[in-house]
């Protein structure tokens, strides 16, 4: 009991240290390009390509909406929802609509200059959890760039 009375004292700064790291789950991504544009893919997710954008959706269907996409142009405004702006990590907007029954659905916007182009990233997840993390879209962002 004397041993740990004199060690606890000395663990307390690494204990309080780990409470407060924020934790940020670590997704598996392999690496993709279409249009010029490489991107990763987070795993469990396919690839399906449309005139303007790349969708990036769950390869198992879901019963809520769960989808990324990369728009090559401006995306339309979401309509019918309260839009707040953030800055951390970048810049983006945050749109929410009052959803039915799976809860209200949330739409992650964020744009990235690439090269003389610029692209958005956005996702949408209807969640009855309350405001989703998007990790997978913030990884999808910081790894596009130009097809290398």
């Amino acid at each position: 009991m004397v041993k740990w009375l004199k060690i606890f004292p000395l663990l307390v700064p690494f204990i309080l240290a780990s409470c407060n790291a924020e934790q940020q789950r670590v997704i598996e991504m392999k690496t993709e390009v279409v249009d010029g544009l490489q991107f990763g893919v987070p795993e469990g997710r396919k690839v399906e390509t449309g005139a303007d954008h790349i969708l990036l959706l769950p390869e198992q269907a879901l019963r809520e909406v769960d989808e990324i996409a990369i728009w090559t142009t401006a995306p339309q405004p979401v309509a019918g929802g309260v839009d707040t702006e953030g800055t951390d990590p970048a810049p983006h907007t945050l749109t929410t609509v009052e959803g039915g029954m799976g809860g209200p659905e949330y739409t992650l916007t964020i744009p990235k200059q690439i090269a003389d182009r610029q692209a958005y990233v956005r996702a949408y997840i209807q969640s009855e959890g309350g405001t989703p993390a998007f990790d997978e879209a913030w990884q999808v962002w910081e790894s596009l760039a130009a097809e290398k």
